[in-house]
């Protein structure tokens, strides 16, 4: 079967790299994904459990002709839908559609609904529940005109979903994000690292978690794999145990972090306590202006507040300001410094001129990820 790994937009490089380390093989890149050809159950599990970088695992169950309402039904309606959706079991489906005729996304998923309902019903006697919100089985409907595929979500809830954001700060950073951001930077477990304006921890954890190995579905429980009807319970944990003999123990001394809001400070102390990581993770309240890292910094990596709303960037123009006097006086010398920023005239006031500059598509914003060195 050939996967499809979604990831966000621009990132399918990156995430092409992580997958061939996995080692998957002849991949292509798609729209805002990868596809993983001849893949198996073992390559399921693995990029579940191990993809830092992924969305989700969709693995195809049937792709067919859609010229119109008509045959999408019965596209869908071929396929035995019994052990695909176990008795008792919720389903739900996401559509993302470009066609003449069915132009409405929700009603694609209202006719493949129809579709799979009329045909349990009609084995069952009774039509299986939907759950929008948190169901058995995820099922994900392409349709490029004349084309549909029906994908089963092997990964049930998306994987930036780790398990360990149990306090959720002001418009937290997602996680698949800042592991690419880090990925991005180069970030290796050989180096002190601090983040400044740290907020739930989002930044500091997953740099934790590269460092120490752990698998980024380690704290997960639940899984789309479990429901396929060819699931092993043997393979997955030969898989599970395979990654977990990796892990080391991180020492104290190598994170630090520091957020002005106290209560934002007490979520990412309640974050890193889920993950397991408190400590190895030094976390104070307090403005990074008043802040001094116990040992200096070798790898400083920073998601400031970027300035989107209409006059705002007026008022952080000292913020970045002090952020530039931090690296330079606060870091070891030499140093490396990432700061993702929205509105590139900031940066002009942290008086450091950036080497690299990397594109992000942050939810649809334009933002950037500066790279500076500090001698």
């Amino acid at each position: 079967m050939e996967l499809f790994v979604t990831c966000s937009q621009g990132l399918e490089p990156l995430l092409i790299d992580e997958l061939q380390a996995l080692g998957c093989q002849n991949l292509r890149t798609g729209y805002r994904g990868v596809y993983v050809p001849e893949a198996t159950l073992e390559d399921i599990y693995r990029i579940n459990y191990c993809s830092r970088l992924g969305g989700r695992v969709l693995m195809p169950l049937s792709r067919f002709r859609c010229p119109h309402r008509d045959g999408l039904y019965r596209g869908i309606a071929e396929l035995d839908w019994m052990p695909l959706i176990p008795d008792n079991k919720t389903f739900a489906i996401d559509a993302n559609v470009t066609h003449k005729e069915l132009r409405n996304s929700l009603y694609a998923a209202q006719v493949t609904k129809d579709a799979i309902c009329d045909q349990l019903r009609d084995q069952r006697g009774r039509r299986p529940n939907i759950d929008p919100t948190n169901p058995d089985i995820q099922l994900n409907l392409f349709i490029r005109e004349p084309w549909a595929t029906i994908y089963l979500d092997t990964s049930g809830k998306p994987l930036y979903k780790r398990g360990y954001r149990v306090e959720r700060g002001e418009a937290p950073m997602q996680e698949t994000l800042a592991a690419a951001l880090l990925t991005l930077a180069g970030y290796t477990s050989s180096e002190i690292l601090c983040d400044p304006c740290c907020g739930s921890g989002t930044l500091l954890i997953e740099a934790a978690l590269m460092a120490a190995a752990i698998p980024p579905g380690f704290l997960r429980t639940e899984w789309g794999f479990r429901f396929h009807p060819e699931f092993s319970q043997a393979l997955w944990l030969k898989v599970k145990a395979e990654a977990d003999r990796h892990r080391k123990t991180l020492e104290p001394g190598r994170f630090f972090g520091c957020d002005a809001n106290k209560e934002v400070v007490r979520n990412c102390k309640a974050n890193l306590r889920a993950a397991g990581l408190q400590k190895a993770i030094e976390v104070v309240a307090s403005d990074f202006r008043d802040y001094t890292p116990p040992i200096p910094p070798t790898f400083v990596i920073a998601n400031p507040p970027h300035g989107r709303r209409l006059g705002e960037a007026d008022r952080l123009q000292p913020i970045y300001r002090a952020l530039g006097d931090f690296l330079k006086s606060k870091t070891a010398k030499p140093a490396r410094a990432f700061v993702f920023i929205g509105d590139m005239a900031l940066t002009k006031e942290m008086g450091l001129a950036s080497k690299r500059r990397h594109v992000i598509d942050n939810n649809g914003v334009d933002s950037r990820l500066l790279e500076f060195d500090v001698f």
